[in-house]
């Protein structure tokens, strides 16, 4: 009896040791694998783009309701032009001035300096730009400035956004692997954010290569494609598959077409580079605005501005989305008017202060281009001429020659016309640099960096020689005086 009882024991401390054992391989092989940097890095880089694809979709439904609604307000009630401009404009700019400076203007701008201050380490002013905060600001403001009729994009805001987005994960992440480099998460969350914007695949991938400078991209690929797939199905299980910009009818060009691909490509070269120069010019001369009440006054006098514009042509209102569809389906044609018209109430609604993307702006002002250069050659390729100066247009403001044709070639899926659409790529970025050899981009992602690189600098002290110092004072401590530059993210 006594042995069947130790028998019993003997199996059950057996099998309690094999539990045990089996527990701690388990559980050394979840701390191994589950848990490893390169997989935890992994499951939160597709969590990132899960959410950014969240995001964009609501961002762009949210943005196309608000344009919706001002046109409708307007048509019932023709005086509210001059109402809804100016207060949106002026709460557009208060909410940017008052909670979230670093919110305001384009975002692509802001992701470039972000992308440089890291690598330099400057960790806080990285944050600033790239915080939950200023995303949730960012959306807001933009909102209220296209309630106002403000001629402004959601692209350029959704890769801040985007990378908002993706930083915050990547800080989750540096709690497990403080070794973790965050450059890789922003420049990701920028490219993942442009693809579910225009639902561009291909061109989230070239614009990281091109403008983010993706030096280490052979290591970076997989989290990069992996990214835009996610954010990009995303988008489509919302919204299903869709093209942008439609499918325009275009008709073959034959080589005797090449010279008007040509001429597109320097014009809209030559114009969006004076485009840039003309926002570069002004918003350096804002920065000296150092008195609220001017501030605030230029904010209304920009929303009374675009509302003389909105009367004089409603369509200077708005992202041009409608404008560029008018063009390419029905069979509409642009004036020079409506070319001015869109290209002044770009510029006003960047200036007023609010959170405004110029992207989608740039695209409708380039499509009236080509337009009226179509009108005036009576060519029978108007439409692929309104799609030449789509790209030559936002090229000469970026500089970005390769993503501005992929992006267009995947808004409207025409690829017979490939060739045409990269002779102007080639041409407008040629011709730009008459204007100036940086982009407003580059120029804009420089001062930004300089200066929060000068605002997060340690205090300097100057001490005082001993030889300036009276006699009897030998005794006195030196004296400092410390300099606390303030912030002018921004501009």
């Amino acid at each position: 009896m006594s042995s069947n009882k130790y028998r019993a024991s003997r199996l059950f401390e057996l099998l309690i040791n094999t539990i045990k054992l089996l527990f701690n391989r388990m559980a050394s092989w979840v701390e191994t694998y589950a848990f490893s940097p390169n997989n935890l890095r992994t499951a939160m880089f597709w969590l990132a783009a899960f959410v950014t694809g969240l995001v964009s979709v609501g961002y762009a439904s949210a943005f196309r309701w608000g344009e919706t609604y001002f046109y409708s307000v307007i048509e019932k009630n023709h005086f509210l032009i001059w109402i809804f401009p100016p207060v949106c404009f002026f709460a557009s700019w208060f909410l940017i001035r008052k909670v979230s400076p670093e919110a305001g203007g384009s975002g692509i701008r802001k992701v470039l300096a972000a992308n440089d201050l890291t690598q330099k380490h400057h960790n806080v002013a990285v944050h600033r730009l790239l915080s939950l905060k200023t995303g949730l600001v960012k959306i807001a403001s933009s909102l209220i400035c296209l309630l106002g009729g403000g001629a402004i994009g959601r692209e350029g805001p959704t890769l801040q956004i985007s990378a908002a987005i993706f930083h915050f994960f990547g800080r989750l992440t540096r709690r497990f692997n403080t070794s973790q480099n965050l450059r890789p998460w922003i420049v990701t969350g920028a490219a993942a954010g442009l693809a579910s914007a225009f639902n561009t695949p291909l061109g989230g991938i070239v614009y990281a290569i091109e403008e983010l400078g993706m030096a280490n991209f052979e290591r970076l690929k997989i989290p990069l494609f992996a990214a835009i797939i996610v954010a990009g199905l995303v988008s489509q299980w919302l919204l299903g598959s869709y093209l942008y910009l439609g499918f325009p009818k275009l008709l073959s060009p034959d080589l005797s077409f090449l010279p008007l691909a040509v001429l597109i490509g320097v014009a809209g070269g030559l114009l969006g580079a004076i485009f840039a120069k003309i926002l570069v010019y002004s918003v350096q001369k804002l920065k000296s605005i150092k008195r609220v009440s001017v501030a605030a006054g230029f904010a209304l006098g920009s929303g009374l501005l675009m509302a003389l514009l909105i009367f004089l042509d409603h369509r200077a209102a708005g992202t041009g989305r409608d404008v560029i569809a008018d063009l390419l389906f029905n069979g509409q044609t642009a004036s020079p008017g409506l070319f001015l018209v869109r290209f002044a109430s770009t510029v006003v609604s960047y200036l007023s202060g609010a959170a405004a993307g110029i992207f989608a702006p740039s695209l409708a002002i380039g499509a009236t281009l080509g337009s009226i250069v179509a009108n005036w050659v009576d060519s029978p390729h108007a439409n692929l001429m309104v799609l030449l100066g789509m790209i030559a247009f936002l090229t000469g403001v970026t500089r970005t020659p390769f993503t501005a044709f992929v992006l267009v070639l995947e808004m409207t899926d025409r690829h017979s016309a490939i060739f045409p659409m990269m002779l102007a790529a080639m041409a407008a970025s040629s011709s730009a640099f008459l204007i100036d050899k940086r982009s407003f981009y580059e120029i804009m992602r420089q001062r930004l960096v300089s200066e929060a690189m000068e605002s997060d600098a340690p205090p300097q002290k100057n001490a005082v020689s001993k030889a300036q110092k009276p006699k009897h004072d030998d005794h006195n401590k030196d004296q400092s005086s410390i300099e606390n530059p303030e912030s002018h993210l921004s501009h």
